[in-house]
């Protein structure tokens, strides 16, 4: 395989064959004439740490390059954080997706294929109806030129298991262009998808022990990185936000700060919805920046200046909460209970604040 595509593609079995052809073993990597390749791997998890912007920052000879990648997973494993992990997964993800916006179709296509999101860029059967133009993305059978726009047809079940962290109503079945049981989609859209099942790939096996007990060097990488994970678990540790707040909060609050608290990536306007709910109720910006520091794409500028955006530190206007019929419509609205059902519920601060009032009367009721 070209030494290229190993180091953009990693993860494919075709760049694992690449690096296990060397015959070199983990033990084998960790001597200290591989001292060059410690450090890539070293800095390529603490890219995903710190979230560089630069996804070429790693220099070096090829080789010492694409050995940083299994020594990054041995030392990511070695850590046994379940943050690094989704950390690290997402940065690589992230970054091979970028590169691969600017490979050719063919090799597009064998990547969903090997990645378990097989498509084609004819419509087949549908082909005729598929080359009309619809909502700006026109079919396969256009100059190369024109790769961005070209059509990928997936199955509607493949779909479906690719998008299951993708929120958000651009990505509701509804809203695709379906079409003999197959939904087309344009390179961007279809190597967003291919980025999520990259994630689950490079994830699979983090989960596990590794020790790095008599490989010298490495002992002192995986200590830094543990160091690094820890200082940046303390730098943004939230404030407790307190169990009598929490109780009072609609379900769909609860689901989405458990998804952030939890690591997980959230769609933007799950991210805008939490931000003015938490601004609502009082909780000051920097606790609310903090909610988001464990997200595999944090961005301090970036989350710093969206808050500070939308609570009107910076914009003048402090944005208010969406309303229940904007959170069903953008696919958020996690588990509706009772009290969502009143027909005078309209958002969920309306709910925090009926659920306060309700936890009082309770309260004055068991003083009487």
């Amino acid at each position: 395989m070209d030494p290229r595509y190993v180091l953009r593609y990693p993860f494919l079995e075709s760049s694992k064959e690449y690096v296990r052809d060397r015959g070199l073993s983990m033990e084998a990597i960790a001597a200290d004439q591989y001292a060059r390749v410690h450090e890539l791997a070293r800095g390529r998890i603490m890219d995903a740490i710190v979230g560089s912007e630069d996804p070429g920052a790693l220099r070096g000879e090829v080789e010492e390059r694409i050995l940083s990648y299994p020594l990054a997973r041995f030392v990511v494993a070695a850590v046994g954080d379940r943050n690094l992990v989704k950390w690290f997964a997402h940065r690589e993800a992230e970054v091979s997706a970028g590169h691969l916006m600017e490979e050719d179709a063919d090799f597009v296509l064998a990547v969903g294929k090997e990645l378990g999101l097989e498509a084609s860029a004819e419509g087949g059967a549908a082909d005729a109806e598929a080359r009309r133009v619809v909502k700006g993305v026109r079919p396969a059978g256009v100059d190369r030129m024109d790769a961005e726009k070209r059509v990928y047809w997936v199955t509607v079940t493949g779909y479906l298991q690719a998008r299951q962290n993708i929120s958000g109503p651009e990505w509701d079945l509804p809203n695709q262009r379906l079409v003999s049981g197959r939904i087309g989609l344009n390179r961007r859209r279809y190597v967003r998808l291919l980025q999520e099942l990259m994630k689950r790939r490079i994830e699979a096996g983090l989960d596990q022990e590794a020790s790095a007990r008599g490989m010298g060097n490495l002992g002192r990488i995986i200590g830094q990185v543990r160091d690094m994970v820890e200082s940046r678990r303390k730098a943004y540790k939230p404030a407790s936000i307190g169990k009598v707040t929490i109780t009072r909060m609609p379900p769909c609050m609860r689901q989405i700060l458990g998804m952030a608290q939890s690591g997980e990536n959230l769609p933007h306007h799950a991210r805008f919805t939490l931000v003015t709910f938490l601004n609502s109720i009082g909780m000051p910006p920097e606790e609310i920046f903090k909610v988001f520091s464990t997200a595999p794409d944090f961005k301090e500028e970036i989350v710093r200046y969206q808050i500070e955006h939308i609570t009107g530190q910076s914009s003048g206007t402090e944005y208010r909460v969406p309303g229940c019929d904007t959170m069903k419509s953008g696919g958020i609205c996690y588990q509706p209970d009772t009290l969502c059902a009143r027909e005078w519920m309209s958002s969920p601060y309306v709910y925090y604040r009926a659920k306060g009032r309700k936890d009082a009367r309770k309260g004055e009721g068991s003083t009487s």
